[in-house]
């Protein structure tokens, strides 16, 4: 299953639909709307519950084989959830955690205040997003030491697309053509799926999620050459909750600046480099 292909790196942050503006998007939103006579904070302290949408706990086995670093990724969304709920609400609501696969910014449609994501144009469009608490991109890696380079490389070469939440062989289709790059792409389950490509020699490269090409770097023998696009770990909260939306915001800032996001990243083995 081969086709050409090239990519383009997208920029992603910000706390608002464009990543330039300052405060959190407010587009249309097909959740619920808050009560004119109630803000959202007011509705979920009476609920005395915080709805927060995560990765789930047991992905298919496939697919938790495919990226090594679930776990980690799952404990850290946990941990920044539980800091900034602390910080807005206190003691008084508990933070409830959904489990939902695949596209968790859809949660907040189906009741869940807060959605922990990557960020996306497409996330944007639907939600209000915070300001990024941990970088991370799509990647190619190769192997350390081979004879792969540069992205220039890879010309009518086959590349491995790691298939995982990322939609990763969409973005790596765009940045190949954007290089005016051709190589044929093959489709692997994740990150592990794509670094069994490299040392079968099914692959020269592959595209994937780069928390987890970071988290089996030096075990796999891989490096990175370039980086696709920018998909920092966000917030995205219900466009129609405005108030939730800077509180949220304020709290993960604070909860950077005093270092707890890096303390919690450590606490769950994730490999964390600020945003």
């Amino acid at each position: 299953m081969g086709a050409t292909l090239m990519l383009a790196v997208v920029a992603a942050c910000g706390v608002a639909t464009p990543a330039t503006t300052a405060g959190p998007s407010v587009a249309t939103s097909a959740a619920p709307t808050t009560s004119s006579t109630a803000t959202a904070i007011d509705q979920i302290r009476t609920r005395g519950t915080l709805v927060v949408a995560i990765r789930v706990e047991a992905p298919p086995a496939n697919r938790a084989m495919g990226d090594p670093a679930h776990a980690q990724k799952r404990a850290l969304e946990m941990a920044v959830a539980t800091l900034v709920a602390n910080a807005v609400f206190g003691a008084s609501v508990k933070v409830q955690f959904q489990s939902q696969g695949g596209d968790r910014v859809a949660a907040l449609a189906q009741g869940a205040d807060l959605a922990m994501v990557t960020d996306s144009s497409a996330a944007r469009d639907r939600a209000a997003v915070t300001p990024p608490y941990a970088a991370n991109a799509v990647v190619i890696a190769v192997r350390d030491g081979g004879p792969i380079a540069r992205v220039e490389d890879l010309a009518a070469k086959s590349v491995g697309v790691a298939q995982d939440e990322l939609v990763t062989r969409d973005l790596a289709q765009t940045f190949f053509q954007s290089k005016n790059v051709s190589a044929t792409l093959d489709t692997y389950v994740g990150v592990n799926g794509g670094a069994m490509a490299l040392e079968s020699d099914k692959a020269v490269a592959f595209v994937g999620d780069g928390i987890g090409v970071a988290f089996v770097a030096a075990d796999r023998k891989l490096k990175i050459i370039a980086e696709v696009t920018p998909r920092p770990y966000v917030i995205a909260i219900r466009q129609n909750a405005p108030d939730l939306a800077t509180a949220i915001a304020t709290a993960l800032q604070a909860a950077l600046q005093s270092g707890a996001v890096k303390d919690a990243a450590a606490k769950a083995g994730f490999p964390y480099t600020a945003p």
